[in-house]
């Protein structure tokens, strides 16, 4: 199944841009509320980042603080700040911004970056209204059966010890995403 709720073939592709698909998958992913969101705060200045995970409103700092905000398709982040906060260097004029993944927030001189970015987990497939199928060995994925949601696209895949289809191969069948359960993160502000 697509991320936007349609059964499509393994081999169906949609003819959409790489990079665009990608954030427009992350994006379908936050606003499901299926992935959890965090912080990369800075240690020794910049040279080292930790990783916050957010579960609730937080602080940064007296200017700006972080809410999660519930509609009806799901969780999104926001941002509740004075004029002088920046967001990927742009003041927030409004008092008000919703947060992407990799956004970068400099408030009360300190520099931090939001991410929705999770790591690839393997966990029982929680069913749907519509049949799922591994796009590695095109069978269904039963609810119940172990498996990853690829952290990058969302595509789901078996994962056991009789179908390990997420790890079967060094990159996801629908992206670019490593397979390997201890990857770690794509991206961290080191890279910068």
């Amino acid at each position: 199944m697509a991320i936007d709720g349609t059964e499509r073939a393994a081999h169906e592709q949609p003819e959409e841009d790489s990079d665009a698909l990608g954030e427009r998958r992350r994006d379908d992913l936050l606003s499901c509320g299926t992935v959890m969101a965090h912080l990369w705060l800075p240690e020794d200045g910049d040279a080292a980042w930790t990783r916050q995970p957010l579960g609730g409103e937080t602080a940064l700092g007296a200017s700006a603080g972080l809410l999660r905000a519930t509609a009806p398709e799901g969780h999104r982040w926001v941002l509740l700040a004075a004029p002088s906060v920046r967001v990927n260097g742009s003041p927030v004029a409004a008092g008000i911004v919703a947060l992407r993944d990799r956004d970068e927030i400099c408030a009360d001189g300190r520099r931090v970056f939001f991410s929705t970015e999770s790591l690839a987990e393997v966990v029982p497939y929680p069913g749907g209204e519509r049949t799922t199928f591994c796009p590695r060995c095109r069978l269904e994925i039963a609810a119940g059966t172990l498996a990853v949601r690829c952290p990058h696209c969302g595509v789901w895949h078996h994962q056991s010890a009789e179908l390990p289809c997420w790890t079967y191969a060094e990159r996801c069948v629908q992206c670019d995403q490593r397979t390997a359960l201890d990857a770690g993160y794509r991206w961290t502000p080191e890279e910068l």
